[in-house]
């Protein structure tokens, strides 16, 4: 769907170019969720919007269903910004104007529909966002939620393949930010809508992404399966973004505790089987659970959890290789 390669972006600050992102590579296939994360200044917001041109990158190529937009004529960016749907972090509705007329504004400039045909798409829209009751309201007769939801539904207007989202949940609640994502999944399973989204929060990569590219400082320096980023980050930022999100230890000396550690990782219908007593059982150790965490990344039940293994036959090797018969991954930890 989306082939990124090698673009850069620069800016100048008095006189000083100041570079926003450098040499990124990416490929974002069709129907996906994914997710881009990193510190603010990371480099997130210049490079999502490249990929409608509202940032024109300095070199490189964005291909998007294998036509280079950036090579794309006047009239044809214009085409192809109406398939592309941008969500904004603080909604950028148009106060003066009704609900309706600010999910209706992308209809008129297009210049395609009748205004019966606006009518109906304004109506499915407000019903898929579920304020239908709410056509003939203004911008500030909305909550946080609400305006979200109609910036959904005005981005959605002209049937997009595309939805690219600037952090568009930061500036709402935790439980408001869990329905707007529920929505956004809902739309990506619905119509096999390619999404896009910038964040600094990892929990929101957790929530709806399939993968996940971490930025810092305008570099790429980690790509993959959401599940293997969050469970087994390699980069010291991701690291730091994973902890802020749901801290753990990651050595014996900063749990001050002594003795055999390991830090057990398990994914899928494994994570609710009674695994740690069938291998304590079977290897005649106990374990002393320090700390640790279970949910689900998506759909995807995952449980992380730091042991400490007790008993005279506590062997590291002979204790790693049988949790992997179980398909649970052992590391051993410092102590």
């Amino acid at each position: 769907m989306i082939e990124i390669d090698n673009i850069s972006k620069h800016y100048v600050v008095d006189g000083v170019a100041i570079p926003a992102i450098s040499g990124i590579s990416l490929r974002v296939e069709a129907g996906e969720v994914f997710g881009i994360i990193g510190v603010s200044g990371a480099g997130k917001s210049t490079l999502v919007r490249t990929l409608n041109l509202l940032e024109r990158p300095d070199s490189g190529r964005i291909r998007v269903d294998g036509s280079d937009i950036t090579t794309l004529s006047k009239d044809q960016l214009l085409r192809y910004r109406r398939k592309t749907g941008m969500i904004f972090q603080h909604f950028n509705l148009i106060s003066a104007k009704t609900v309706g007329e600010n999910i209706r504004f992308p209809l008129k400039l297009a210049g395609e529909y009748t205004r019966a045909e606006m009518d109906r798409r304004v109506d499915e829209l407000l019903d898929l966002v579920e304020l239908g009751g709410h056509r003939d309201k203004y911008p500030a007769q909305l909550s946080g939620g609400q305006k979200q939801r109609v910036g959904i539904a005005r981005a959605l207007a002209n049937h997009p393949k595309l939805l690219l989202c600037d952090e568009a949940t930061s500036a709402l609640d935790p439980q408001t930010t869990q329905s707007i994502l529920s929505l956004l999944l809902d739309i990506n399973r619905r119509f096999g809508l390619t999404i896009v989204l910038i964040t600094h929060e990892m929990d929101v990569i957790r929530r709806i992404c399939d993968r996940v590219a971490v930025l810092d400082r305008g570099v790429l320096v980690e790509e993959g399966v959401v599940a293997d980023v969050l469970l087994h980050p390699q980069h010291e930022i991701t690291r730091a973004l994973v902890q802020e999100s749901c801290p753990s230890a990651t050595t014996g000396q900063r749990l001050g505790l002594s003795g055999p550690l390991f830090r057990l990782t398990f994914l899928g219908a494994v994570t609710y089987q009674p695994i740690l007593q069938r291998i304590s059982a079977a290897l005649d150790v106990g374990f002393n659970i320090v700390e640790g965490v279970v949910g689900r990344i998506k759909e995807t039940p995952y449980g992380q959890i730091t042991v400490q293994a007790l008993g005279d036959a506590a062997d590291p090797a002979r204790i790693a290789a049988a949790f992997g018969e179980h398909a649970v991954r052992c590391e051993a930890l410092p102590s």
